[in-house]
């Protein structure tokens, strides 16, 4: 297996991107026949206003993408208050490991494309 380092590709093939709002939505899906391990992220608040960051980790529904439901399954890892133009950088001492197709990152704050994320981490295929 070779291992490709530094660059996780999230939704559209892009290294940066928009955390969705509204409901959760994928920022990184884990390709099939691949173990990513993601080692942290840097998400930065373009808004004028506060913005609340939270990420999830589902892992596969039996090869389907699962659902975020924090109410009932234990998946939120991250939520982190931002000001305006404030950026969050966290490198994780232990990578999360990503082994399963469709294991995925999915992402969610309050206000439509204002909050950015990079993605770092290793994929090996």
């Amino acid at each position: 297996m070779a291992l490709s380092r530094g660059k996780l590709s999230g939704t559209g093939g892009k290294n940066i991107q928009f955390v969705p709002t509204g409901t959760p939505g994928t920022v990184y899906v884990n390709p099939a026949a691949t173990k990513t391990y993601f080692k942290g992220f840097v998400v930065f608040n373009g808004n004028t206003t506060t913005e609340t960051i939270n990420l999830y980790l589902a892992e596969d529904n039996v090869g389907a993408l699962d659902t975020i439901d924090a109410a009932t399954k234990p998946q939120q890892f991250v939520r982190q208050e931002l000001s305006s133009g404030e950026t969050f950088y966290v490198e994780l001492n232990y990578p999360i490991v990503l082994e399963d197709a469709n294991d995925a990152i999915y992402g969610l704050t309050d206000t439509a494309n204002k909050v950015t994320i990079i993605l770092i981490g290793d994929k090996e295929s």
